[in-house]
């Protein structure tokens, strides 16, 4: 059995911090860091390297993909847009963006604001919300500006990310004029008076088509995010939830663990921390046990980031690498980005 592990969020992003990983107790990751095969990897997002890893080229959208991958596993052949509900604030002089892992929008506040935008915009074409934290719009005109994916943007400032190129223009302008009608709804006046932030923006991206059909990179697939999940259908495999590595059958398996992913892009320690002492009890020590008693041949670790990944490989050949002691997860960050 093969099992390759991909784990966004597991280097702490900033680069300025020292004592992220102290009081963390990862003896199996600290084992897999020292003895295993070390390959660098391009900068990019977590969505780029399951592009690579799935072979999509970049004529294909995660938009139609990502719709593949809802509760309902819809697939849609006609031209989609992911259309976020996102927060805007002001940090300084910076406009910064808020993700809806962090607004708990409820599932009638997602309804209402939809229908509203659907009233407002239909000239565009017309939006839905599968989930509450996920919406789409069904343009009538697909995009022909660069459009930046939300992961690359959150907690960031938007003037780095906005629509570039062909009709960019367009699509600012459509941007500018959701967050008026976005920033006057009601239920953004009422989720202030509560102290929740509102929901003054839509963020664009992953426009593209669907592919009739994709090649799955091994057998066995489980996953949490909607992307993922499509993916997996789009290449013929249902894809299993994550939950511990006992789970999964005597077969090669690709698995997602992205919880530590959204701590790290708001700089959350503790829920980060929480995260990989998870991973740790139901996955690293598991798998490194298996390895051990040749249960299992090969475990690979992906790491995407974007100041440049990692991949690691722990095989028989890496076992018995004795002159290599462990290397504890903040050592192995600061190697990887001094």
């Amino acid at each position: 059995m093969h099992l390759h592990l991909v784990t966004p969020g597991l280097l702490w992003p900033s680069a300025q911090a020292r004592g992220f990983a102290s009081g963390l107790d990862l003896p199996a990751l600290s084992h897999i860091l020292g003895r295993a095969h070390h390959e660098r990897l391009p900068a990019g997002t977590p969505e780029q390297t399951w592009r690579r890893l799935f072979g999509i080229d970049d004529t294909i959208g995660d938009a139609p993909l990502r719709r593949l991958g809802e509760a309902d596993a819809l697939r849609r052949d006609t031209p989609l847009l992911c259309a976020d509900p996102t927060h805007l604030h002001f940090a300084s002089e910076y406009l910064l963006l808020t993700d809806a892992g962090e607004l708990a929008i409820a599932r009638e506040e997602a309804d209402a604001m939809v229908d509203t935008l659907n009233a407002e915009f239909a000239d565009i074409g017309r939006f839905e919300a599968p989930a509450p934290e996920r919406w789409y719009l069904h343009p009538h005109t697909p995009p022909t500006a660069h459009l930046s994916p939300l992961s690359a943007v959150t907690s960031r400032p938007i003037v780095h990310f906005l629509p570039a190129g062909g009709d960019a223009l367009v699509w600012q302008r459509t941007m500018n004029e959701i967050q008026v009608v976005l920033h006057n709804h009601p239920l953004n006046q009422a989720r202030e008076a509560r102290g929740q932030r509102p929901v003054n923006n839509v963020w664009f991206w992953g426009a593209g088509p669907q592919p009739a059909a994709l090649s799955a990179p091994l057998t066995q697939i489980a996953a949490d995010s909607p992307l993922v999940r499509g993916m997996a259908r789009a290449g013929g495999v249902e894809p299993l939830v994550p939950g511990a590595f006992e789970q999964l059958a005597s077969a090669d398996a690709l698995v997602e663990l992205s919880a530590a992913y959204h701590p790290s892009l708001y700089l959350d320690l503790d829920p980060w921390q929480q995260a990989l002492r998870a991973l740790e009890q139901h996955w690293f020590a598991p798998a490194l046990a298996a390895l051990k008693r040749g249960a299992l041949k090969t475990l690979t670790l992906t790491v995407p980031d974007e100041r440049g990944g990692v991949q690691l490989t722990l095989g028989l050949s890496q076992r018995w690498r004795f002159w290599r002691a462990p290397q504890s997860l903040e050592a192995f960050t600061l190697s990887c980005h001094p």
